[in-house]
């Protein structure tokens, strides 16, 4: 099993592309008709099976964790794409990284919050 973000997704497809917790390739869902879908929704948390494909990684079984818990992931992972093109660092250059902090937002975070506010 693998957790993942959902980055976008088709609902009258029955379709989303994931963001993987290893970080290596995307992972795509293809639940073929709607009816009685998992109703995937960008920036849910979800759980699933992948497998390798022939081109791609392949979702099954996809369970919502948590709804709208990286609300912003698709847009920060595209912000973080503008410097696409830049030339690789040199040797003796200072090391940099993009890294991506994945905020939790939503409900969940909502209801931590207010748990510790409630409790003293």
């Amino acid at each position: 099993m693998m957790y993942g973000v959902v980055l976008w997704s088709d609902h009258s497809r029955n379709r989303a592309v994931i963001w993987c917790e290893d970080h290596g390739d995307l992972a795509y869902f293809d639940g073929g008709l709607p009816a009685g879908g998992p109703g995937l929704e960008p920036g849910d948390l979800v759980r699933f099976e992948v497998s390798e494909g022939k081109r791609m990684r392949i979702v099954s079984n996809p369970r919502v964790v948590a709804s709208e818990q990286y609300p912003s992931l698709a847009s920060d992972l595209r912000r973080a794409g503008t410097g696409h093109g830049t030339p690789m660092p040199q040797a003796g250059d200072a090391p940099s990284s993009k890294i991506i902090p994945l905020t939790p937002g939503g409900a969940a975070v909502q209801a931590a919050t207010n748990r510790k506010t409630s409790t003293g």
